[in-house]
C-alpha cells in the first residue's frame, strides 16, 4: 500500500521535535520562576518568566490541513 501524495511519513518531523521542546521550557519555567521568587530572587524570578512566556507564546499553535482530490 502507497502512501498519498502530499501526506509526509510519520515520524521525527521538525515541527514535532520544535513543539516538545517548547512545551518543555514553558513547563518548565513556571516551577523555577515559583522557586526563584520564594527564595528571594525576584528579578531572576521575572527573567525567566518573560523568556518562559516568550518561548511559549512564540512556539504557538500548528495546524496542518490535507486536502484530498
Amino acid at each position: 500500500m502507497t502512501q498519498a501524495e502530499g501526506t509526509p511519513p510519520v515520524g521525527h518531523r521538525p515541527g514535532r521535535v520544535l513543539g516538545w521542546l517548547t512545551a518543555s521550557i514553558a513547563a518548565v519555567s513556571v516551577p523555577a520562576v515559583a522557586v526563584l521568587a520564594l527564595t528571594g530572587h525576584p528579578d531572576q524570578a521575572t527573567a525567566v518568566g518573560v523568556i518562559g512566556g516568550a518561548v511559549a507564546t512564540a512556539g504557538g499553535i500548528q495546524i496542518t490541513v490535507n486536502i484530498r482530490r
